[in-house]
């Protein structure tokens, strides 16, 4: 892995981030082995897919890419012809999943995946949603890492069945630039900038419109998957989010008991414990958080039967389920599938 002098511990992206900019200067004539290298990247970092870039080096590869071609939207241009495969496990999954809600929901959690320290959420009303992007441990992401987030949940919205009501506005934080003109003809759709935030607004209805290309079998095999790359790379992360990216990533595959995961990590039952207390949590708390999530979407989103959610989760049996399910919600689970199947 690359690495970069710092005052803190820096942030990484996958290279799957930057693949489409390669891709794209490569059919525009340019030689992008040469832009990497003027960025500090060396050209053996594309012989392995599993390189992950300081966040610096991202910023530089933008530099170069705008120096080199003379297009300062280019970020934006990119991201607008993004093809899923090529951002590797998070393309397949969101291109695998039901409706654009349910990707945003399966990937939000993974972006990591792709870039660390920066987040989507999703904000939502009667009429509206909402998908605001932006950096998690900084102020502000930098403008390419905006542009590009904002132009992937636009491209994406629109490869998941969102194009007879796709998204409605792009918003920038930033002031707008000379080539203002560029973004909404790029994005083919309104643009307002200093916004004060950053993000894409929909109508509520694109959110649960149907995917055509949805594989539920195939978009659970590669959520497993993609947990278990989210639990590798965070590695050197605090130990909370760590023991949190395992439990989702091993706990469909049964019951994961407090001493499994303090093995798992190589310390005794009694040490997790008094890390995770250091830590202010303790690992209940983050088995309930990551139950109370899953068995949300597995009712909600995938219409799964009790019994068979209760399983998943690692329960004895579905009624200590539906007592975990009342403390996390206030009403029983068939309470819960009722509602969202109306």
């Amino acid at each position: 892995m690359l690495s970069e002098s710092t005052s803190r511990t820096p942030s990484y992206g996958s290279l799957h981030a930057i693949l489409p900019l390669l891709e794209y200067l490569e059919q525009e004539g340019f030689d992008p082995r040469a832009i990497l290298e003027g960025a500090g990247i060396p050209r053996s970092a594309l012989e392995d897919p599993r390189v992950r870039l300081p966040k610096g080096k991202f910023e530089a590869l933008w530099r170069a890419a705008i120096e080199a071609t003379g297009d300062p939207a280019i970020a934006l241009r990119v991201s607008t012809r993004v093809k899923p495969s090529t951002l590797g496990v998070i393309g397949y999954l969101a291109s695998a999943s039901e409706s654009p809600r349910n990707a945003f929901e399966l990937v939000r959690g993974l972006t990591p995946l792709l870039w660390e320290d920066f987040a989507c959420d999703l904000e939502t009303d009667e009429e509206i949603a909402f998908i605001r992007c932006g950096a998690v441990r900084q102020a502000r992401a930098s403008r390419f890492t905006t542009e590009y987030a904002i132009g992937l949940t636009v491209t994406m919205s629109r490869a998941l069945g969102a194009t007879r009501a796709g998204p409605l506005e792009a918003r920038f934080s930033h002031a707008a630039p000379a080539w203002a003109d560029e973004y909404e003809r790029i994005l083919r759709l309104p643009v307002r900038f200093d916004a004060g935030e950053d993000g894409v607004v929909f109508p509520i209805s694109t959110l649960d419109r149907s995917n055509p290309s949805a594989d539920a079998a195939l978009r659970q095999l590669l959520e497993r998957h993609a947990a278990d790359q989210l639990a590798r790379i965070l590695a050197h992360a605090p130990l909370p989010q760590r023991i949190r990216a395992h439990v989702r990533a091993a706990l469909p595959s049964g019951r994961l008991t407090a001493e499994a995961v303090a093995g798992h990590f190589s310390m005794s039952s009694r040490t997790l414990r008094r890390r995770l207390k250091d830590a202010g949590t303790s690992y209940q708390e983050i088995l309930d958080d990551v139950r109370a999530e899953l068995a949300r979407r597995y009712l909600a989103r995938e219409k799964r039967a009790v019994d068979e959610v209760s399983f998943l989760l690692g329960f004895s049996d579905p009624s200590a389920f539906t007592k975990a399910f009342r403390r996390w919600t206030g009403r029983s689970p068939a309470d819960f599938l009722h509602a969202h199947s109306s």
